[in-house]
């Protein structure tokens, strides 16, 4: 018990620090990473180089990606029941397509197949989730 309560004070203070030791993390992390709220996801994280080592920067950086992130979601998701011709007209074109239509070029079966996509997506994020209070 002794050593798992080492262990856990050398990645809470290796993941505290303003600049990350990532050669530090990355041997810390060789032999697993505790499953405590956190801590893995935070870690890996760093390690993908997802986040940048320099603490100050996480701020800036996670609202660029969350604004590229909601960009990129209103360009991908199908609204199958309406299509967009213009910036406010919008059409229902529902009696044309609809979910049972067996059509491949449906934008109804564009629709399953992304949700099936990100339904995966999602629980991908959520174990990357990060909850931790650093």
């Amino acid at each position: 018990m002794a050593a798992y309560k080492a262990k856990l004070d050398e990645f809470h203070q290796v993941l505290s620090e303003d600049e990350i030791d990532l050669k530090h993390l990355e041997k810390i992390c060789f032999n697993g990473i505790p499953d405590v709220p956190g801590i893995r996801p935070l870690s890996w994280k760093l390690l993908l180089n997802y986040l940048p080592v320099n603490r100050s920067k996480w701020p800036q950086f996670l609202e660029k990606q969350r604004h590229t992130y909601n960009n990129f979601i209103k360009e991908m998701i199908v609204d199958p029941g309406k299509q967009h011709f213009g910036q406010n007209e919008k059409m229902d074109v529902t009696f044309e397509d609809h979910p049972l239509n067996p059509n491949p070029d449906s934008q109804w079966g564009a629709y399953f197949k992304d949700n099936k996509v990100l339904v995966q997506i999602d629980k991908d994020v959520r174990n990357l989730l990060f909850t931790g209070k650093t």
